[in-house]
């Protein structure tokens, strides 16, 4: 089988391309080795249609000048045997872009709304949570928007869940990775250097949430704003460096990561590295893979899981941090699961192997 792949050229400019090519790349010698060759174009070309499998990534159809000409340009030279498949590489569960779905046999998504419904109805600000902070607190928007609903319930059976930003480098140096493969393009850069703490005892700050509310969507920052009003007595929440940043979560004993853009954040898998607890917004909407957010109670009302999760109206985070801080030793097999779930899809031989065979379902189904 042969899969031709559209991918923007700028992956430092865009951590979600990079993050959508990052896994296949990894484990590209165990794909070839379950039958499957893969091509990576970086500019449109004839020979992107020869081919089984023509999969495009959003970023790069974002770029086009015309996206209507684009999409024209697909249908033309699309065949009956040829199945195109668009990557929505977008870190949130919303903006489906609905041009595309008509005609592409497949929609990826990194996450997903669990109910589709959801996507027949437009959502203020483009998403399900600013939509929920708009009804709930009248948060508003200066420049409106809403999500473009689906009509057609039929297509919603195309929309599927691929994989995350979770399977990218979220290492110390990830960062200087991602510049330099986005410069030479070669796989030499293309490697997880992710080195765990594995430190869960000696930590001597509570609580950790380097976080930037600067967004030009008023919903989309209400939730960062209220977090910080809510934990100014716990800690600073003014950025520092990266490698402060970074060493201030492996001395912490939780970290919280609201949703920026999208409802994933990079934050997410550098706590899970840290050895730290991951405190996040429920997730339990949201479809994923890998899925990093297990949050259950065992029968004596005990959390265990691989992150503590808050509503998203706040009504229990300051009873979440009180007992985490008070109670850190009923809690850190949390960031212990957490962490082991993370390596399991992201270190060794045995992880590449995990995504080869998602890829290779994910192509062939």
């Amino acid at each position: 089988m042969k899969v031709n792949i559209l991918l923007s050229s700028n992956f430092f400019g865009d951590h979600c391309s990079y993050s959508f090519a990052f896994p296949i790349l990894r484990s590209l010698n165990l794909i070839k080795d379950g039958g499957v060759k893969i091509n990576f174009f970086y500019s449109y070309k004839k020979n992107i249609f020869d081919g089984d499998i023509l999969i495009i990534d959003s970023r790069f159809s974002g770029k086009q000048e015309s996206t209507i000409q684009f999409i024209e340009n697909l249908k033309k030279n699309k065949t009956k045997e040829l199945k195109i498949i668009f990557a929505d590489t977008a870190d949130n569960s919303g903006q489906i872009k609905t041009e595309f779905l008509p005609f592409v046999d497949t929609y990826w998504k990194g996450q997903i709304l669990k109910n589709k419904d959801e996507y027949m109805k437009p959502h203020y600000g483009g998403r399900f949570f600013t939509d929920y902070y708009n009804k709930k607190n009248g948060i508003k928007d200066s420049n409106e928007q809403f999500s473009k609903p689906i009509k057609n319930k039929r297509l919603l059976k195309k929309i599927k869940v691929c994989w995350n930003m979770g399977l990218c480098d979220h290492g110390k140096y990830s960062h200087i990775k991602q510049k330099m493969f986005s410069i030479f393009k070669s796989r030499i850069f293309i490697s997880n250097s992710n080195s765990a703490s594995n430190n869960y005892d000696n930590r001597i700050n509570n609580l950790s949430c380097r976080i930037g509310d600067k967004y030009d969507r008023e919903t989309v920052q209400f939730q960062r704003k209220k977090i910080k009003t809510l934990i100014e007595s716990h800690t600073d929440t003014f950025k520092i460096g990266r490698f402060k940043y970074l060493n201030e979560m492996q001395n912490s004993k939780c970290v919280i990561s609201p949703f920026g853009w999208g409802e994933l954040c990079p934050r997410d898998f550098e706590t899970f590295l840290s050895g730290g607890i991951l405190l996040k917004p429920n997730m339990s909407v949201f479809d994923t893979w890998p899925n990093w957010y297990v949050s259950k109670k065992d029968k004596d009302n005990t959390d265990f899981g691989t992150y503590l999760s808050f509503k998203w109206d706040f009504s229990d985070l300051e009873k979440i941090l009180q007992s985490v801080t008070s109670k850190y030793t009923k809690f850190k097999h949390i960031a212990k699961q957490g962490q082991k779930t993370y390596m399991m899809y992201t270190k060794g031989e045995s992880s590449k192997i995990i995504f080869a065979k998602r890829f290779l379902e994910l192509i062939r189904n």
